[in-house]
């Protein structure tokens, strides 16, 4: 895939998957909430303050910068989670740079709304506890399943833009968060940040 492929699927339709469209989209105030906790992530990370890993803790960081707001990144995370599906969007990437990409997904028979956006974030941040605290000097993708993680503390990451839907499908409530990050993390042979 080159740099300069983009999201390409058109306008905002949605699937057929998606069956009943309960909520469509993100609140400014949700938004808001996932910039916060992001940056409340990257920033107990960076101060060395979490002592989860396979092994941990994580090391302290040099920098790990917050992360701002994009609306491009996240005009394509609303397209991709109108597909409500859990894979990832293999076409994402824009003309500045190439873009990273966590999914999650929570399904219920009950109201949906007992999921909140922390709760979907923190099915990401909750892999930490299988981090090896020896890739964050250089990311070897030697265990697939804390990607989520990993992605969410890069350092070399600025900007970060997310798409949600909450829909009724096959007897279920489902809530689809998708968050796009650029520029992307899980470079292999690249640090997750610069340990001190």
């Amino acid at each position: 895939m080159s740099r300069t492929s983009t999201y390409s699927l058109p306008g905002n339709e949605k699937s057929s998957r998606c069956n009943k469209i309960l909520i469509d989209g993100l609140t400014d105030a949700e938004k808001e909430e996932i910039l916060k906790y992001h940056n409340e992530i990257r920033q107990k990370v960076a101060a060395g303050e979490e002592t989860r890993g396979d092994p941990g803790p994580q090391p302290a960081a040099r920098e790990i910068p917050p992360l701002t707001w994009d609306d491009e990144l996240a005009n394509i995370a609303q397209k991709w989670a109108n597909q409500c599906t859990v894979n990832h969007d293999s076409c994402r990437n824009v003309e500045r740079f190439w873009v990273g990409q966590n999914t999650a997904y929570r399904g219920t028979s009950e109201d949906i709304s007992i999921y909140s956006i922390t709760d979907m974030i923190d099915l990401w941040y909750s892999e930490v506890k299988l981090f090896d605290s020896s890739e964050v000097d250089k990311f070897t993708f030697s265990r697939p399943a804390t990607a989520h993680y990993s992605q969410m503390v890069w350092a070399d990451t600025k900007i970060v833009g997310c798409g949600a839907v909450r829909n009724y499908s096959s007897g279920l409530n489902r809530f689809y968060l998708i968050c796009n990050y650029g520029p992307a993390g899980n470079v292999l042979g690249e640090p997750v940040y610069i340990s001190i």
